[in-house]
């Protein structure tokens, strides 16, 4: 007879879920246990994080146009008073993201000036890992902030859908957590889970797993049994999800529309996923980047018009708030080469019927800056206030167990 090799839940995060073998045979009463056992409730809330990878220069996203110490530091990148989308008299949105104007007039769009924190990395791996992880010493943390928050929220949970990442050929950090390391997939039409894609034996095992009755097992086999169960049915039900679903908005075709067109449909799908990463890259923006940022903008904004409209007409989009993050943001004074260089605080965004609409604080000053060269903006906002803010708020997950700091909350969800 085959015989199961105990391992812990730690070991099984660490190696991966494709550890259960094919010589494994899982006791009936444990599959019925693992399909008991306790999931998220449909039509609980939902958060989508959409990454602005490489460094967004958010001054030509959010523009300061009425300012002109922003006029003396910007000449080819600059954008001008005539061309922005005026919000105020003092700012104004790139002039292709009339979408984000339309979503601000409904009451679904939100702006955070200055968002950073003290001392920042410049670096795009170190920043990165900061942002993902909401530590300054991230090399020191394994896990995500969306990873212990889905722990902290979700303990006792087997269900690996609690957190997927959309587009990325890996989990990326920021969902990795101790009992949850999340999934992710380039394209949900053609994921599967592991250890059932890659031998043929272990898919027939994970559907029948019915071989045996036993009348007790250990709490890790029961699990890891459950893990197994969950995410073979789960990778099935993602590529179901993915094949007939039928968006009632057009999406771009771009990597942007698709992962977000892909979101969509597995919220309208039932999954029980409380958050969804995604990113687009292009914002290391050096050299040339006037007509570089012009067509990320009109992508962006396209796209997430598209996910807004389709979660409305889906009937979803009261249950989902998406937010942007970026690593950093770009220095005020455009370089030599027509480009801008890393720098730091930057705006975030944030879409739906959920939040308070405008813009939620004071825009950092243009002459007051930190760093060398071109300067960088100080932040007004620390990120980290962001994310607790959406923990308590939006998730109903206790913020300061995740960040292991008591944050002030911003106040811009409804």
């Amino acid at each position: 007879m085959s015989s199961f090799k105990l391992i812990t839940r730690r070991e099984l995060m660490a190696r991966g879920l494709g550890l259960v073998g094919v010589g494994t045979v899982l006791p009936e009463f444990l599959v019925r246990t693992a399909l008991a056992g306790p999931q998220a409730e449909p039509g609980q809330r939902v958060l989508v994080v959409l990454q602005f990878s490489g460094g967004h220069d958010a001054l030509s996203a959010l523009v300061p146009y009425a300012h002109d110490a922003y006029h003396k530091a910007r000449k080819a990148t600059r954008i001008n008073e005539q061309e922005v989308l005026k919000l105020n008299n003092e700012l104004g949105l790139h002039p292709n993201l009339t979408g984000f104007k339309e979503l601000l007039d409904e009451g679904a769009f939100a702006a955070l000036p200055g968002v950073g924190y003290p001392e920042p990395n410049y670096s795009h791996f170190t920043a990165t890992d900061i942002w993902h992880t909401a530590r300054y010493l991230a090399r020191n943390e394994p896990y995500g902030w969306i990873g212990r928050a889905v722990d902290c929220g979700h303990q006792g949970n087997v269900d690996p859908t609690l957190s997927i990442a959309v587009g990325t050929g890996q989990t990326p950090r920021v969902l990795l957590g101790r009992e949850h390391p999340g999934i992710a997939f380039n394209r949900p039409e053609s994921f599967a889970y592991t250890a059932a894609r890659n031998d043929p034996r272990r898919a027939e095992l994970y559907h029948r797993l019915n071989d045996h009755e036993e009348s007790q097992a250990a709490s890790n086999l029961s699990f890891i049994s459950a893990t197994a169960v969950h995410a073979s049915q789960s990778s099935e039900k993602i590529r179901k999800l993915a094949t007939e679903y039928k968006p009632k908005a057009e999406y771009p075709r771009s990597p942007l529309g698709n992962n977000l067109r892909a979101i969509s449909g597995l919220i309208a799908g039932g999954l029980s996923t409380r958050v969804f990463f995604t990113h687009t890259g292009g914002f290391d923006t050096h050299g040339g980047q006037r007509p570089r940022h012009d067509r990320l903008m009109a992508d962006v904004n396209a796209c997430v018009l598209a996910f807004q409209r389709d979660l409305a007409r889906q009937g979803q989009a009261q249950r989902v708030l998406t937010m942007t993050t970026s690593e950093f943001g770009r220095r005020v004074m455009e370089n030599g080469s027509q480009g801008t260089d890393h720098g730091a605080a930057a705006a975030q965004f944030m879409f739906g019927p959920g939040l308070k609409p405008g813009i939620h604080g004071a825009h950092p000053s243009l002459t007051d800056l930190q760093g060398g060269g071109g300067g960088s903006l100080k932040h007004a906002t620390d990120f980290r206030s962001v994310y607790a803010t959406v923990l308590e708020k939006w998730l109903g997950i206790p913020s300061q167990p995740v960040l292991q700091e008591k944050f002030p909350l911003v106040d811009c969800i409804a």
